[in-house]
Protein backbone atom coordinates (compact mmCIF):
# COMPACT_ATOMS: atom_id res chain seq x y z
CA UNK A 1 0.00 0.00 0.00
CA UNK A 2 1.48 3.56 -0.80
CA UNK A 3 2.53 5.38 2.11
CA UNK A 4 -0.10 7.84 1.84
CA UNK A 5 -2.88 5.65 1.85
CA UNK A 6 -1.28 3.95 4.98
CA UNK A 7 -0.96 7.32 6.46
CA UNK A 8 -4.52 8.04 6.09
CA UNK A 9 -5.81 4.66 7.29
CA UNK A 10 -3.38 4.88 10.49
CA UNK A 11 -2.93 8.25 11.15
CA UNK A 12 -5.39 11.22 9.37
CA UNK A 13 -8.73 9.09 9.34
CA UNK A 14 -8.79 8.35 13.07
CA UNK A 15 -7.55 11.99 14.05
CA UNK A 16 -10.28 13.27 11.42
CA UNK A 17 -12.85 10.99 13.26
CA UNK A 18 -12.06 12.26 16.81
CA UNK A 19 -12.17 15.73 16.02
CA UNK A 20 -15.70 15.44 14.08
CA UNK A 21 -17.23 13.31 16.94
CA UNK A 22 -16.19 15.84 20.03
CA UNK A 23 -16.98 18.81 17.95
CA UNK A 24 -20.27 17.00 17.11
CA UNK A 25 -20.40 16.16 20.97
CA UNK A 26 -20.21 19.89 21.66
CA UNK A 27 -22.69 21.08 19.46
CA UNK A 28 -25.02 18.70 20.80
CA UNK A 29 -24.05 19.23 24.47
CA UNK A 30 -28.27 20.56 25.39
CA UNK A 31 -29.41 17.25 23.74
CA UNK A 32 -27.64 14.78 26.34
CA UNK A 33 -27.84 17.28 29.73
CA UNK A 34 -30.09 14.62 31.08
CA UNK A 35 -27.89 11.99 30.69
CA UNK A 36 -25.19 13.60 32.90
CA UNK A 37 -25.31 11.14 36.06
CA UNK A 38 -24.87 8.11 34.08
CA UNK A 39 -22.08 10.31 31.55
CA UNK A 40 -20.48 10.79 34.70
CA UNK A 41 -20.38 6.83 35.54
CA UNK A 42 -19.06 5.52 32.42
CA UNK A 43 -15.41 6.43 31.99
CA UNK A 44 -14.98 4.29 35.47
CA UNK A 45 -16.31 1.35 32.94
CA UNK A 46 -15.05 2.07 29.91
CA UNK A 47 -11.23 2.61 30.66
CA UNK A 48 -11.70 -0.92 33.24
CA UNK A 49 -13.09 -2.50 30.30
CA UNK A 50 -10.46 -0.95 27.75
CA UNK A 51 -7.54 -1.72 30.33
CA UNK A 52 -8.82 -5.56 30.14
CA UNK A 53 -8.94 -5.48 26.80
CA UNK A 54 -5.49 -4.04 26.15
CA UNK A 55 -4.16 -6.93 28.44
CA UNK A 56 -5.75 -9.66 27.02
CA UNK A 57 -4.79 -8.85 23.52
CA UNK A 58 -0.85 -7.27 24.47
CA UNK A 59 -1.46 -3.72 24.12
CA UNK A 60 0.63 -3.01 27.35
CA UNK A 61 0.81 0.65 26.94
CA UNK A 62 -2.75 1.51 26.01
CA UNK A 63 -3.63 -0.94 29.50
CA UNK A 64 -1.22 1.44 31.50
CA UNK A 65 -2.65 5.05 29.80
CA UNK A 66 -6.31 3.82 30.47
CA UNK A 67 -5.29 2.54 34.30
CA UNK A 68 -3.44 6.17 34.96
CA UNK A 69 -6.20 8.12 33.11
CA UNK A 70 -8.76 6.00 35.58
CA UNK A 71 -6.92 7.10 38.43
CA UNK A 72 -6.52 10.55 37.41
CA UNK A 73 -10.25 10.50 36.71
CA UNK A 74 -11.21 8.89 40.35
CA UNK A 75 -9.34 11.41 42.06
CA UNK A 76 -10.56 15.01 40.07
CA UNK A 77 -14.53 13.10 40.85
CA UNK A 78 -13.65 12.96 44.56
CA UNK A 79 -12.33 15.90 45.20
CA UNK A 80 -8.93 15.38 46.17
CA UNK A 81 -6.49 17.56 47.73
CA UNK A 82 -4.26 17.57 44.46
CA UNK A 83 -6.81 19.62 42.45
CA UNK A 84 -8.52 21.28 45.66
CA UNK A 85 -5.99 22.47 47.76
CA UNK A 86 -4.50 26.20 47.04
CA UNK A 87 -1.29 25.33 46.89
CA UNK A 88 -2.23 22.34 44.20
CA UNK A 89 0.37 20.85 42.01
CA UNK A 90 -2.11 20.72 38.68
CA UNK A 91 0.47 22.01 36.62
CA UNK A 92 3.40 20.04 37.50
CA UNK A 93 0.71 17.25 37.03
CA UNK A 94 -0.43 18.29 33.34
CA UNK A 95 3.03 18.26 32.61
CA UNK A 96 4.24 15.07 34.38
CA UNK A 97 1.47 13.68 32.47
CA UNK A 98 2.40 14.97 29.11
CA UNK A 99 5.87 13.38 29.93
CA UNK A 100 4.26 10.30 30.84
CA UNK A 101 2.15 9.87 27.48
CA UNK A 102 5.13 10.90 25.25
CA UNK A 103 7.32 8.14 27.01
CA UNK A 104 4.75 5.44 26.36
CA UNK A 105 4.92 6.98 22.55
CA UNK A 106 8.70 5.52 22.36
CA UNK A 107 8.72 2.44 23.91
CA UNK A 108 7.46 -0.96 23.12
CA UNK A 109 4.46 -3.01 24.07
CA UNK A 110 5.46 -5.26 26.73
CA UNK A 111 4.41 -7.82 29.61
CA UNK A 112 2.55 -5.98 32.39
CA UNK A 113 3.73 -8.82 35.00
CA UNK A 114 6.88 -9.01 34.43
CA UNK A 115 10.57 -6.55 34.92
CA UNK A 116 9.64 -4.38 31.95
CA UNK A 117 6.29 -3.66 34.01
CA UNK A 118 9.04 -2.43 37.26
CA UNK A 119 11.34 -0.15 34.71
CA UNK A 120 7.68 0.78 33.34
CA UNK A 121 6.35 1.83 37.02
CA UNK A 122 9.61 3.58 37.90
CA UNK A 123 9.32 4.87 34.24
CA UNK A 124 5.78 7.12 35.26
CA UNK A 125 7.39 7.76 38.55
CA UNK A 126 10.53 9.49 37.10
CA UNK A 127 8.17 11.77 34.47
CA UNK A 128 6.26 13.05 37.12
CA UNK A 129 9.03 13.81 38.62
CA UNK A 130 10.29 15.65 36.15
CA UNK A 131 7.04 17.60 35.60
CA UNK A 132 7.80 19.34 39.38
CA UNK A 133 11.17 19.28 39.23
CA UNK A 134 10.45 21.56 35.33
CA UNK A 135 8.30 23.81 37.64
CA UNK A 136 10.29 24.66 40.46
CA UNK A 137 13.07 25.16 38.52
CA UNK A 138 10.75 28.22 36.98
CA UNK A 139 10.07 29.40 40.27
CA UNK A 140 13.46 29.45 41.35
CA UNK A 141 15.40 30.67 38.37
CA UNK A 142 12.82 32.38 36.80
CA UNK A 143 13.80 36.01 37.63
CA UNK A 144 17.63 35.39 36.28
CA UNK A 145 16.09 33.91 32.72
CA UNK A 146 13.64 37.23 32.33
CA UNK A 147 16.41 39.39 33.37
CA UNK A 148 19.06 37.45 30.52
CA UNK A 149 16.47 37.02 27.96
CA UNK A 150 16.81 39.24 24.90
CA UNK A 151 12.60 38.73 24.75
CA UNK A 152 10.06 38.55 26.95
CA UNK A 153 9.25 35.55 28.45
CA UNK A 154 6.03 34.91 30.92
CA UNK A 155 6.00 32.39 33.05
CA UNK A 156 3.17 30.86 30.98
CA UNK A 157 5.18 30.91 28.28
CA UNK A 158 8.18 28.69 30.14
CA UNK A 159 5.62 26.03 31.38
CA UNK A 160 4.20 25.95 27.83
CA UNK A 161 8.48 24.51 26.64
CA UNK A 162 8.25 20.79 27.84
CA UNK A 163 4.36 20.65 26.62
CA UNK A 164 4.96 21.73 23.14
CA UNK A 165 8.31 19.50 23.12
CA UNK A 166 6.26 16.56 23.83
CA UNK A 167 3.54 17.03 21.52
CA UNK A 168 5.97 17.82 18.59
CA UNK A 169 8.18 13.87 19.53
CA UNK A 170 4.65 12.42 19.67
CA UNK A 171 3.30 13.97 16.83
CA UNK A 172 6.48 13.13 14.38
CA UNK A 173 6.76 9.81 15.55
CA UNK A 174 2.77 8.83 15.11
CA UNK A 175 3.80 10.17 11.34
CA UNK A 176 7.09 8.39 11.26
CA UNK A 177 5.44 4.64 12.98
CA UNK A 178 1.80 5.02 11.69
CA UNK A 179 -0.05 2.72 13.40
CA UNK A 180 -3.24 2.74 15.36
CA UNK A 181 -1.32 2.19 18.44
CA UNK A 182 0.74 5.31 17.90
CA UNK A 183 -2.17 7.31 16.67
CA UNK A 184 -3.88 6.41 20.21
CA UNK A 185 -1.13 7.76 22.14
CA UNK A 186 -1.35 10.74 20.44
CA UNK A 187 -4.82 11.66 20.64
CA UNK A 188 -4.32 11.00 24.16
CA UNK A 189 -1.92 13.64 24.84
CA UNK A 190 -4.47 15.60 22.54
CA UNK A 191 -6.97 15.07 24.74
CA UNK A 192 -4.93 15.42 28.23
CA UNK A 193 -3.79 19.23 26.71
CA UNK A 194 -7.15 20.42 25.47
CA UNK A 195 -8.75 19.49 28.97
CA UNK A 196 -5.75 21.17 30.73
CA UNK A 197 -5.97 24.39 28.51
CA UNK A 198 -10.15 24.44 27.72
CA UNK A 199 -11.66 22.68 30.72
CA UNK A 200 -15.03 24.04 30.81
CA UNK A 201 -15.47 23.31 26.75
CA UNK A 202 -16.30 19.79 27.34
CA UNK A 203 -16.81 17.52 30.57
CA UNK A 204 -13.81 15.75 31.41
CA UNK A 205 -16.22 12.65 31.66
CA UNK A 206 -17.13 12.72 28.05
CA UNK A 207 -13.64 13.40 27.04
CA UNK A 208 -12.09 10.50 29.01
CA UNK A 209 -15.05 8.14 27.30
CA UNK A 210 -14.14 8.90 24.08
CA UNK A 211 -10.66 8.23 24.82
CA UNK A 212 -12.02 4.56 25.98
CA UNK A 213 -14.03 3.85 22.99
CA UNK A 214 -10.84 5.29 20.61
CA UNK A 215 -8.94 2.33 23.09
CA UNK A 216 -11.33 -0.15 22.68
CA UNK A 217 -11.68 0.53 18.59
CA UNK A 218 -7.83 0.24 18.70
CA UNK A 219 -7.30 -3.30 19.66
CA UNK A 220 -10.40 -4.72 18.08
CA UNK A 221 -9.14 -3.39 14.62
CA UNK A 222 -5.90 -4.31 15.52
CA UNK A 223 -6.54 -7.28 16.34
CA UNK A 224 -8.42 -8.28 13.48
CA UNK A 225 -5.48 -6.91 10.77
CA UNK A 226 -3.35 -9.43 13.55
CA UNK A 227 -6.07 -12.16 12.74
CA UNK A 228 -6.33 -11.64 8.49
CA UNK A 229 -3.52 -10.10 7.63
CA UNK A 230 0.24 -11.66 6.90
CA UNK A 231 2.51 -9.78 8.73
CA UNK A 232 5.35 -10.90 6.04
CA UNK A 233 3.60 -9.79 3.03
CA UNK A 234 0.65 -7.08 4.41
CA UNK A 235 -2.21 -9.24 2.27
CA UNK A 236 -4.72 -10.59 3.27
CA UNK A 237 -4.26 -14.33 5.67
CA UNK A 238 -5.76 -17.36 4.28
CA UNK A 239 -8.25 -17.29 7.45
CA UNK A 240 -9.17 -13.73 5.13
CA UNK A 241 -9.82 -16.12 2.32
CA UNK A 242 -12.44 -18.58 4.45
CA UNK A 243 -14.23 -15.64 5.91
CA UNK A 244 -14.85 -14.13 2.13
CA UNK A 245 -16.19 -17.56 0.77
CA UNK A 246 -18.96 -17.06 3.15
CA UNK A 247 -20.03 -13.99 1.55
CA UNK A 248 -19.11 -15.73 -2.45
CA UNK A 249 -22.01 -15.88 -4.60
CA UNK A 250 -22.22 -18.84 -7.21
CA UNK A 251 -20.29 -17.43 -9.60
CA UNK A 252 -16.82 -16.76 -9.29
CA UNK A 253 -13.08 -18.02 -10.31
CA UNK A 254 -10.37 -18.95 -8.23
CA UNK A 255 -6.33 -18.38 -9.37
CA UNK A 256 -3.57 -20.23 -7.82
CA UNK A 257 -0.31 -18.77 -8.01
CA UNK A 258 3.07 -19.89 -6.88
CA UNK A 259 6.95 -18.76 -7.42
CA UNK A 260 8.65 -20.56 -9.49
CA UNK A 261 11.60 -22.70 -7.60
CA UNK A 262 11.40 -20.63 -4.65
CA UNK A 263 12.75 -23.20 -2.63
CA UNK A 264 16.33 -22.87 -4.93
CA UNK A 265 16.33 -19.61 -4.73
CA UNK A 266 15.79 -19.58 -1.15
CA UNK A 267 18.75 -21.67 -1.08
CA UNK A 268 20.91 -19.77 -2.87
CA UNK A 269 20.36 -16.63 -1.47
CA UNK A 270 18.84 -17.34 2.04
CA UNK A 271 15.97 -16.48 3.66
CA UNK A 272 16.05 -12.47 3.91
CA UNK A 273 16.32 -12.23 0.22
CA UNK A 274 13.20 -14.91 0.02
CA UNK A 275 10.80 -12.98 2.41
CA UNK A 276 12.44 -9.35 0.50
CA UNK A 277 11.12 -11.43 -2.74
CA UNK A 278 7.77 -12.50 -1.46
CA UNK A 279 6.83 -8.62 -0.10
CA UNK A 280 7.78 -7.21 -3.70
CA UNK A 281 5.78 -10.45 -5.32
CA UNK A 282 2.81 -9.66 -3.20
CA UNK A 283 3.02 -5.69 -4.11
CA UNK A 284 2.70 -6.66 -7.78
CA UNK A 285 -0.14 -9.25 -7.86
CA UNK A 286 -1.70 -6.87 -4.58
CA UNK A 287 -2.09 -4.90 -7.92
CA UNK A 288 -4.25 -7.07 -10.27
CA UNK A 289 -7.48 -5.62 -11.96
CA UNK A 290 -10.10 -7.19 -13.11
CA UNK A 291 -11.58 -6.82 -9.05
CA UNK A 292 -9.24 -9.81 -7.90
CA UNK A 293 -8.94 -10.12 -4.11
CA UNK A 294 -5.61 -11.00 -3.08
CA UNK A 295 -4.56 -13.88 -0.35
CA UNK A 296 -1.04 -15.25 0.92
CA UNK A 297 -2.24 -19.20 0.85
CA UNK A 298 0.91 -20.23 2.68
CA UNK A 299 4.41 -20.38 1.73
CA UNK A 300 5.54 -19.10 -1.66
CA UNK A 301 1.47 -19.89 -2.84
CA UNK A 302 -0.92 -17.10 -3.11
CA UNK A 303 -4.47 -17.13 -3.84
CA UNK A 304 -6.82 -14.47 -6.03
CA UNK A 305 -10.58 -14.45 -5.95
CA UNK A 306 -12.47 -13.17 -8.92
CA UNK A 307 -16.33 -12.85 -7.71
CA UNK A 308 -18.65 -12.95 -10.33
CA UNK A 309 -16.14 -13.34 -13.10
CA UNK A 310 -15.48 -16.81 -15.52
CA UNK A 311 -12.10 -18.26 -15.76
CA UNK A 312 -11.45 -16.53 -19.64
CA UNK A 313 -12.76 -13.10 -18.44
CA UNK A 314 -9.85 -13.57 -15.86
CA UNK A 315 -7.06 -14.32 -17.97
CA UNK A 316 -5.75 -11.24 -19.37
CA UNK A 317 -5.99 -9.60 -15.66
CA UNK A 318 -3.81 -12.99 -14.38
CA UNK A 319 -1.20 -12.46 -17.97
CA UNK A 320 -0.95 -8.99 -16.65
CA UNK A 321 0.45 -9.77 -13.48
CA UNK A 322 2.45 -12.87 -14.51
CA UNK A 323 3.80 -10.14 -17.02
CA UNK A 324 4.88 -7.59 -14.52
CA UNK A 325 6.53 -10.02 -11.72
CA UNK A 326 8.82 -11.66 -14.88
CA UNK A 327 9.91 -8.27 -16.20
CA UNK A 328 10.74 -6.64 -12.47
CA UNK A 329 14.33 -6.75 -11.58
CA UNK A 330 14.75 -7.40 -8.11
CA UNK A 331 17.88 -5.03 -6.20
CA UNK A 332 18.98 -7.95 -3.76
CA UNK A 333 20.32 -6.36 -0.52
CA UNK A 334 23.65 -7.97 0.80
CA UNK A 335 23.50 -11.47 1.79
CA UNK A 336 24.08 -11.01 6.11
CA UNK A 337 25.24 -14.04 6.29
CA UNK A 338 28.12 -13.45 3.93
CA UNK A 339 28.44 -10.25 5.68
CA UNK A 340 32.27 -11.29 7.33
CA UNK A 341 32.70 -14.54 5.62
CA UNK A 342 36.54 -13.44 4.79
CA UNK A 343 38.95 -10.15 3.42
CA UNK A 344 39.19 -10.94 0.22
CA UNK A 345 35.01 -10.28 0.28
CA UNK A 346 35.55 -7.57 2.18
CA UNK A 347 38.13 -5.75 -0.56
CA UNK A 348 35.82 -7.08 -3.12
CA UNK A 349 32.76 -4.61 -1.62
CA UNK A 350 34.83 -1.57 -0.71
CA UNK A 351 36.17 -1.24 -4.70
CA UNK A 352 32.36 -1.94 -5.59
CA UNK A 353 31.05 1.09 -4.66
CA UNK A 354 30.26 2.05 -8.54
CA UNK A 355 29.44 -1.37 -9.60
CA UNK A 356 26.01 -2.12 -10.52
CA UNK A 357 24.07 -3.81 -7.89
CA UNK A 358 22.84 -7.20 -8.19
CA UNK A 359 19.27 -8.01 -9.42
CA UNK A 360 17.23 -10.74 -9.65
CA UNK A 361 14.16 -11.86 -11.39
CA UNK A 362 11.43 -14.56 -10.66
CA UNK A 363 9.01 -16.06 -12.16
CA UNK A 364 5.45 -17.23 -11.22
CA UNK A 365 3.10 -20.36 -12.32
CA UNK A 366 -0.59 -20.04 -12.25
CA UNK A 367 -3.94 -22.63 -12.49
CA UNK A 368 -7.24 -20.80 -12.61
CA UNK A 369 -10.51 -22.65 -12.58
CA UNK A 370 -14.21 -21.40 -12.23
CA UNK A 371 -16.40 -22.73 -10.33
CA UNK A 372 -19.53 -24.95 -11.65
CA UNK A 373 -22.56 -26.06 -10.62
CA UNK A 374 -22.45 -27.90 -7.22
CA UNK A 375 -19.04 -27.52 -6.15
CA UNK A 376 -17.98 -26.03 -3.14
CA UNK A 377 -14.98 -23.68 -2.64
CA UNK A 378 -12.86 -26.14 -1.89
CA UNK A 379 -13.39 -28.33 -4.79
CA UNK A 380 -12.98 -25.23 -7.34
CA UNK A 381 -9.52 -24.03 -5.47
CA UNK A 382 -8.60 -27.93 -5.40
CA UNK A 383 -8.78 -27.40 -9.41
CA UNK A 384 -7.31 -24.54 -9.61
CA UNK A 385 -4.36 -26.16 -7.60
CA UNK A 386 -4.30 -28.85 -10.28
CA UNK A 387 -4.09 -26.37 -13.13
CA UNK A 388 -1.24 -24.85 -11.12
CA UNK A 389 0.48 -28.18 -11.22
CA UNK A 390 -0.49 -28.21 -15.48
CA UNK A 391 1.58 -25.42 -15.73
CA UNK A 392 4.11 -25.97 -13.51
CA UNK A 393 4.82 -29.49 -15.36
CA UNK A 394 4.71 -27.66 -18.86
CA UNK A 395 7.53 -25.44 -18.17
CA UNK A 396 6.12 -22.66 -15.41
CA UNK A 397 6.54 -19.06 -15.86
CA UNK A 398 2.34 -19.70 -17.52
CA UNK A 399 -1.41 -19.50 -17.07
CA UNK A 400 -3.46 -23.14 -17.28
CA UNK A 401 -6.77 -23.44 -16.90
Amino acid sequence: MPSFLHGCRYFILPLFITVMALTFIQVTQASWQIWNEIIERLPYWLLSIAAAMALQFNRSRLAYLAVLILVFYVSKQSSSPLFTAPNSHIDELFIGGAMVITWFAFIKDRGLFSSHGIVRTLGIIICLGLGFIWLAAIDHFQADIIAKSPVNISYQALILVPIILCFALVFFRAIWRANLVNTSILTTLGIWLFYYFRPDYLPLSILLSSLAVIYLFTILIDSYFLAYRDELTGLASRRALYNLVLSLGRKYSVAMLDIDHFKKFNDTYGHDVGDQVLRLVAAKMAQVSGGGKVFRYGGEEFTIVFPRKDAEAVLDDLEDVRESIEDYRIVLREDKRQKNSNTQAKAKRSKSKTAKKKTVSVTISIGVAERLGGENFDQAMKRADQALYRAKKKGRNQICI
